[in-house]
C-alpha cells in the first residue's frame, strides 16, 4: 500500500518511541502483573492458578487427602491433635528462560492502526500473546531428556513439564495403537484412586484438540445419548462425568485425568525486558529486537493423583 508523505511522517513519529534502547528489571509488583496478563493469553495456564514466589527454589504444599480424624470426646482426652492438617511438601526449582523476537516495524504499525492503541501498548500485547503460548507449551511438554537431534530440543529440554512428570504415576491406561472410544474414557475414570475423587471437586480431563474432535465425532454419531459425553455448541464440556480442558499444543499420545489444582506452574516475581532498535542489523531488518527473561517451573503436587492415558491415536 502506498503511503502519503504525511502518513510516513506520522508513522515515523509514532515508531520513534520503541526504537529507543530499553533495559529494565521490573519491580516485583509490575513483573507479577505482566506475568498475570501474559498467562491470561495462554488459555489453560490461567485456569491452573499459578503460584508466584520471591525465591527461585523452595517447597509448595502437596495435595493432602486424610480422612477419619474425628474421635469420641471424653474428659481425659489429651490435646495433642491428630495431625489432620499436616500438608506434605514438594520442591520447586525454577529455570531461567528467555524469549526473543524481531518485531517488524510495519507489523507493529499496522497492528497499532487496527487496534487504535498507542505503539507501546501494541508491542506489549504482541509480545505477551506469543510469550504466553510458548510458556504453556514448555510447562506442559518440556522434557530434559529430549533427543538432541529433535527439532525442538533447545526449547523442550529446558525443564520437565507436566506430561513427563505425570507419566511417573502408576495409574495408567494404555490404548497402544487402538482408536480411543467413549468406553475407554468411561473405564479410565476407575483408574484414578477413589480418595482423590472424594476429596477434590475440580477433577478435569486434559486432552489434545485431536482427542477432543475424535470424541465429538463419536458422540454425534450415536442415535441416543448415554450421558458419557456432554456437548454444548459443538464443544465437549463433560466427559464421563468430569470437566474437559483442551490444552493448546499438548503433545499427542497423552491424556490425563487429575484435579485442576494438582498441576501448578510456579513463577518468581522477576522479569527483565530489553529492547533495541539501534544498530546496523535493526536498520537492515527495519525492526526492533525484544528479549524477555523470566523464571519458572512446572510442579505436579501429587503424582498418584494423576490417571493418564497413552496411545498413538490420542
Amino acid at each position: 500500500m502506498t503511503m502519503t508523505n504525511q502518513q510516513v511522517i506520522t508513522k515515523e513519529a509514532a515508531m520513534s518511541s520503541i526504537r529507543k534502547d530499553l533495559n529494565i528489571t521490573l519491580p516485583q509488583d509490575q513483573a507479577y502483573q505482566f506475568l498475570i496478563d501474559t498467562i491470561a493469553k495462554a488459555g489453560t495456564l490461567q485456569k491452573l492458578q499459578p503460584i508466584f514466589r520471591n525465591s527461585g527454589s523452595g517447597n509448595i504444599d502437596t495435595l493432602s487427602v486424610k480422612t477419619r480424624k474425628i474421635r469420641q470426646h471424653s474428659k481425659t482426652n489429651t490435646p495433642t491433635g491428630v495431625g489432620g492438617i499436616d500438608p506434605g511438601h514438594i520442591p520447586y526449582n525454577v529455570k531461567k528462560v528467555f524469549w526473543d523476537e524481531w518485531l517488524q516495524n510495519d507489523d507493529v504499525w499496522y497492528n497499532q492502526q487496527a487496534r487504535g492503541e498507542n505503539v507501546e501498548d501494541t508491542v506489549i500485547a504482541m509480545l505477551q500473546q506469543q510469550f504466553g503460548v510458548d510458556l504453556q507449551d514448555l510447562i506442559f511438554n518440556g522434557d530434559t531428556e529430549t533427543d538432541s537431534g529433535a527439532t525442538d530440543y533447545a526449547f523442550l529440554s529446558i525443564l520437565d513439564g507436566f506430561v513427563k512428570k505425570a507419566k511417573a504415576s502408576p495409574n495408567k491406561t494404555d490404548l497402544a495403537t487402538a482408536q480411543p472410544t467413549l468406553l475407554d474414557f468411561v473405564n479410565h475414570i476407575q483408574v484414578l484412586p477413589e480418595k482423590y475423587k472424594n476429596a477434590h471437586d475440580d477433577i478435569t480431563w486434559f486432552i489434545t484438540r485431536g482427542t477432543h474432535d475424535r470424541i465429538v465425532s463419536l458422540a454425534t454419531q450415536r442415535q441416543t445419548g448415554f450421558g458419557d459425553a456432554v456437548l454444548q455448541e459443538g464443544k465437549l464440556t463433560r466427559l464421563a462425568g468430569y470437566d474437559v480442558e483442551v490444552v493448546a499444543n499438548l503433545q499427542s499420545g497423552f491424556a490425563a485425568l487429575t484435579p485442576l489444582k494438582n498441576l501448578k506452574p510456579v513463577f518468581t516475581r522477576e522479569l527483565r525486558y530489553i529492547r533495541t532498535g539501534d544498530g546496523a542489523t535493526a536498520a537492515a531488518k527495519d525492526a526492533t529486537y525484544h528479549i524477555i527473561f523470566a523464571y519458572l517451573d512446572a510442579v505436579v503436587r501429587e503424582i498418584e493423583a494423576v490417571a493418564w492415558m497413552a496411545g498413538t491415536k490420542l
